[in-house]
């Protein structure tokens, strides 16, 4: 018996649904079948992936005969080649040379980062203060990659840098999943944007590059000093040009998901007052100021929890894209070229099969670790070749955001109005999120 479902729809009314409100969409589909065909042309089959086994062979049993298709096509357009957008055996050389930044002992450094960026933060913050934090978080974490991965401050240019990465991200989003993609030469409106705020990151990042060949010390324990190190078979530096590829990866991916993943916390421990109490209690019997950053981590275990909640209910890659280069079978089913793949983590982690009240915000259920659940079940940063590189780094800086401000504030919602999640590159809050900060204790 075949594992493929096909959804009971015309193609035309399938697009539109998907359009309308991909989140809804995925999620209806949750319990249809292992894989649901989406009733697309048969030279370029689509199909939504509910099943954790399904997900393990396409990310890593059978990793080799995809490529990210046409998300990578769309992305290339902002960050070029880069660790993102590359495929196949590039993907793997430049995943080599850029994974000794993530090592443990550069995230301790950069641990002391983030424990300074944050309470700098937390010590501009006045009770009662009313303020965006989508906004604020996506400054703070724009200002923590500047320094861990570049060597540089961008205190005076943050508003600027970060107004330009939502400038991509939007426009990328709303390419992403129309019928065919715009060149972005193609001078309308949006396109005229876009390019605009790709040069605005641009001229930054070549100024910094220019600056790192012009006085290296600075920069020797950042990725750029990493990239200026690095040498292929032949002796051949990194050109300039991949280096800002490598840097503008950094920028849209490394900090734009962190800063959403905060605000759907702060969110999250305001509207379930029994999980922010407990999140409080474990700050009160902690003392920041002493011990290094990453002891302090370490002991954060309930702040450990609530992010992966959070990532669980609200991932910010909410779906994964994958495309076939040639025939695939996938646990006994076979697969034309070209067969596109949706995989959404979004509705995955919401399979009441496998998490009890899955709607509901509960940290606890993560206390005795995920080896319980399916692998796959649970996959906050995807998978196999081309799972998050960044992902240790992602925790750290997020448990000691947390942890640093939550030692002083906590936060309340200024308005009643829903709060709607907007799935664009990455998964934040559609409008943003203002809240008051009032003071703890």
């Amino acid at each position: 018996m075949s594992r493929v479902t096909e959804i009971d729809s015309s193609r035309l009314k399938i697009f539109l649904a998907f359009q309308n409100d991909p989140l809804q969409f995925v999620s209806s589909l949750l319990y249809d079948g292992d894989m649901v065909s989406l009733r697309s042309s048969r030279k370029r089959p689509a199909y939504v992936v509910n099943s954790p086994e399904f997900v393990q062979e396409i990310l890593v049993g059978k990793d080799d005969f995809f490529i990210k298709g046409r998300s990578s096509s769309v992305l290339s357009r902002t960050i070029g080649d880069g660790l993102l957008t590359s495929e196949h055996e590039k993907h793997q050389q430049q995943r080599n040379y850029m994974q000794p930044v993530f090592y443990k002992e550069r995230i301790q450094a950069y641990a002391e980062t983030v424990i300074g960026e944050a309470r700098a933060f937390a010590d501009r913050l006045t009770d009662g203060q009313t303020l965006s934090v989508s906004d604020e978080m996506m400054k703070l974490t724009l200002t923590v990659i500047a320094q861990t991965m570049f060597a540089t401050n961008l205190e005076e240019r943050k508003s600027e840098l970060a107004a330009a990465v939502n400038d991509t991200i939007e426009r990328s989003a709303r390419t992403l999943f129309l019928p065919f993609i715009l060149p972005l030469g193609v001078p309308t409106p949006g396109n005229l944007v876009h390019r605009r705020a790709i040069r605005t990151l641009e001229t930054m990042i070549y100024e910094v590059i220019d600056d790192a060949f012009n006085h290296p010390e600075p920069y020797r324990l950042s990725l750029l000093g990493l990239l200026m190190d690095t040498k292929d078979a032949q002796g051949q530096g990194i050109p300039s040009d991949e280096m800002r590829n490598q840097m503008m990866t950094m920028l849209l991916a490394g900090h734009e998901t962190t800063a959403n993943l905060l605000t759907w916390i702060w969110f999250s421990l305001a509207e379930n007052p029994e999980v922010e109490a407990k999140f409080h209690q474990e700050l009160d019997h902690m003392d920041l100021t002493t011990g290094s950053a990453m002891e302090n981590y370490r002991k954060l275990s309930y702040t450990s929890l609530i992010i992966q909640e959070a990532l669980r209910l609200y991932p910010p890659a909410w779906v994964i894209l994958r495309e076939s280069e040639r025939e695939v079978s996938l646990l006994g089913e076979t697969f034309p070229p070209q067969s596109t793949f949706l995989i959404s983590p979004y509705a995955l982690h919401r399979n009441k099969h496998v998490f009890k009240d899955p709607d509901v915000f509960r940290p606890e259920r993560f206390a005795d670790g995920i080896s319980k659940w399916p692998r796959f079940a649970y996959f906050p940063f995807g998978g196999g070749s081309r799972s998050c590189i960044g992902s240790n780094f992602a925790m750290m800086e997020a448990t000691l955001i947390l942890a640093v401000i939550g030692k002083q504030f906590r936060f309340r919602r200024v308005d009643t109005s829903s709060v709607v999640p907007e799935p664009l590159i990455s998964l934040r809050i559609k409008g943003g999120l203002t809240m008051a900060a009032y003071k703890h204790g």
